[in-house]
This record gives structure tokens, C-alpha cells and sequence, in this order.
């Protein structure tokens, strides 16, 4: 191995743990997931729409709540983690609603998930 491939490497390493460090709080909720249906809204609607943000939003709060923990800090992790948890869904709000009222139309639920 080069000196720029060992050099490569511990940079890629490096990286590869960055998100565990920059994040640890988080850690100890990995796993917590919930299903956020939709199948009730008309998502061509702003209304719709907007109700699908908010319940991915509460759906974010909810699996990001650590259990047990009253203080500051832990409410301010708890909010970060929401924060994260609602924008990694995103993704799949934005496809449901471009999908609204098509033959691509899928089955209703979005995931949302503690990182």
C-alpha cells in the first residue's frame, strides 16, 4: 500500500465515523421508527399536503422523545433529532405528493425514523 492510499484510507475512515461522533445522542434511539399514513389525505390539495408535513413533523417528535430525560440538553437533542428525523423524510413526502392523484400512486405510508 502507497502512502496516498494509506493516506486515502484513514481520511475515508475518518469521514465514515464522523456522523457517530457529530451525533451521539442519537445513538441511543437508533431503531425507533413509525409509519406515517396518508391514505385518508387528498394530496393534491393544499390541505392534504400540508396535513402530510404536519403528521411526518409529530411522527419526527414522537420517535425522537428520550424517554426519561427532563433536562435542557436532552430537550435540545430531542429537537435536532426531530429536525433530522423530518428532514430524511422529506424525500418520500415530496415523491407521495408528486405522485398524487396519478396511476403511481403507492401504498399510503411514509417512514419516519430516529437517526
Amino acid at each position: 500500500m502507497t502512502r496516498s492510499t494509506k493516506i486515502i484510507a484513514a481520511l475515508a475512515a475518518a469521514l465514515a465515523t464522523s456522523g457517530t461522533v457529530a451525533f451521539p445522542a442519537y445513538a441511543a434511539e437508533a431503531g425507533k421508527v413509525s409509519a406515517v399514513s396518508y391514505a385518508d389525505l387528498d394530496l393534491a390539495s393544499t390541505d392534504g399536503a400540508a396535513s402530510l408535513k404536519k403528521r411526518v413533523e409529530r411522527a419526527a417528535r414522537d420517535v425522537c422523545t428520550f424517554e426519561g430525560d427532563r433536562s435542557l440538553d436532552g430537550a435540545m437533542e430531542a429537537k435536532a433529532c426531530a429536525k433530522v428525523a423530518a428532514a430524511r423524510a422529506m424525500p418520500q413526502v415530496e415523491l407521495a405528493l408528486a405522485k398524487a392523484g396519478t396511476q403511481l400512486a403507492d401504498n399510503g405510508r411514509i417512514t419516519v425514523a430516529a437517526h
